[in-house]
């Protein structure tokens, strides 16, 4: 029997639905070792540490294999059902080490665009007082234009550049 159009599209928004969540990451079931006694005997953790420690941070502590669901706040969530699917794909502490870096990728993106705005803000108002400035001697307006222009070119540099060129670490699905 056919489906009618509604029914072709209620399956169509369906499966677009499923292929927003977040995939099942295909190394885990190789995964033998769990992450947070792997992290026992890693040297590079100590350079997180030091990274975490620089911030005025306590790094992330993984003491078992305890997943990214019983970490978050529980003020993050509208519903269970959104906590749930938040974390789907999501399993143990490589599951909270992975959705750790994503969280940590994203806060960093917004830092930086807060950052960038912030100063290019502060900028144009230095601009602004400089074209209203009262300028009596030629030193003064010449140092005033010479600082103008610097302010201008530091500004152009803002709006160019990518703050953030940090590459995804994880890829799921594979």
């Amino acid at each position: 029997m056919a489906l009618s159009a509604s029914d072709r599209k209620r399956k169509q928004l369906e499966r677009e639905r499923l292929a927003l969540l977040p995939l099942h990451d295909s190394t885990y079931p190789y995964l033998r070792t769990p992450f947070f006694e792997y992290l026992e005997n890693d040297p590079n953790w100590t350079g997180v540490e030091d990274a975490f420690q620089l911030m005025g941070c306590d790094a992330p502590v993984f003491e078992d294999d305890r997943g990214p669901e019983e970490f978050a706040h529980e003020d993050s969530f509208a519903s269970e059902e959104a906590r749930l699917e938040a974390f789907q794909g999501s399993e143990n502490s490589i599951g909270r080490a992975e959705v750790m870096i994503d969280h940590l990728y994203s806060a960093a993106v917004q830092l930086s665009e807060i950052v960038n705005n912030y100063k290019c803000k502060e900028l144009q108002q230095r601009l602004a007082e400089l074209e209203t400035a009262e300028m009596v001697t030629p030193e003064e307006r010449k140092a005033a234009f010479e600082q103008a222009a610097h302010i201008t070119r530091i500004l152009e540099q803002l709006e160019k550049n990518q703050r953030i060129t940090l590459a995804k670490h994880r890829v799921k699905g594979i």
